[in-house]
């Protein structure tokens, strides 16, 4: 009698424990079914603000696609009377300044180039500079239009700043290849053909300008450039 309610009692045990284990898996269910509903909840809202985001980058990007070209034609209207070109350049330099500011990225880096291009026309030397070095600064920037801008920083502080400076500059646009490359060694040439260059710098100088003139990327008037330079030491092109 005694083994036989010994077994009753652990019958009874293993019930209420398994109906206890059941009770907790049936809680953990419902707050991991709670968790994955927030979840899908959640996932569903983070959906529809990236949306609505891209949806207002669109809007935006279309809107300064927009100015962009009112300005492009505002300085494409060659048959306008003096005093109306003149009108319409401010305009189209205030859209552009605007843009270089404010436009989302793309446009804002194509208005900073055009309008850095019309203040060098300007003689506005200073705000041109600026200008491009703010786009070659830019990591969001176009990698084209940074090299293009990192090339005009270059050549617009050739008689100011310290020649190392410059050739590290230079160098850096040689090892992008392509058509940076012949224009960087153009710049390279020209750092070694100062008046107080050494004998090998300017020996550097020609075999850097012949390699322009050989180069399938280099462009006609590159290939002239190169030709005058190295008549300048002595050598046809």
């Amino acid at each position: 009698m005694v083994q036989q309610g010994y077994g009753v009692s652990d019958d009874l045990i293993k019930e209420v424990e398994e109906e206890q284990r059941l009770l907790r898996l049936r809680s953990i269910a419902l707050r991991v079914g709670g968790v994955f509903a927030v979840l899908l909840v959640l996932a569903g809202i983070a959906g529809g603000v990236w949306g609505w985001q891209q949806h207002r980058l669109h809007t935006a990007q279309a809107a300064a696609s927009d100015r962009y070209f009112e300005a492009m034609q505002l300085l494409g209207d060659l048959n306008s009377p003096p005093s109306t070109a003149s009108d319409a350049r401010q305009k189209a330099e205030g859209i552009f300044s605007d843009l270089a500011q404010s436009a989302p990225q793309g446009v804002r880096s194509y208005a900073a180039m055009y309008l850095a291009e019309l203040k060098e026309q300007d003689h506005d030397h200073q705000a041109a500079l600026a200008l491009w070095q703010k786009v070659a600064d830019d990591a969001a920037s176009d990698e084209s239009l940074r090299m293009m801008a990192q090339y005009r920083v270059l050549n617009a502080r050739m008689t100011t700043a310290p020649r190392e400076e410059l050739r590290r500059g230079y160098q850096a646009l040689v090892q992008t290849g392509g058509n940076w490359a012949p224009l960087a060694k153009e710049g390279l040439a020209v750092l070694d053909l100062r008046d107080d260059a050494k004998p090998e710098e300017r020996a550097e100088a020609r075999r850097l300008l012949l390699e322009v003139q050989a180069s399938p990327d280099s462009t006609d008037d590159l290939r002239q450039r190169a030709g005058m330079l190295l008549q300048t030491l002595g050598e046809a092109g």
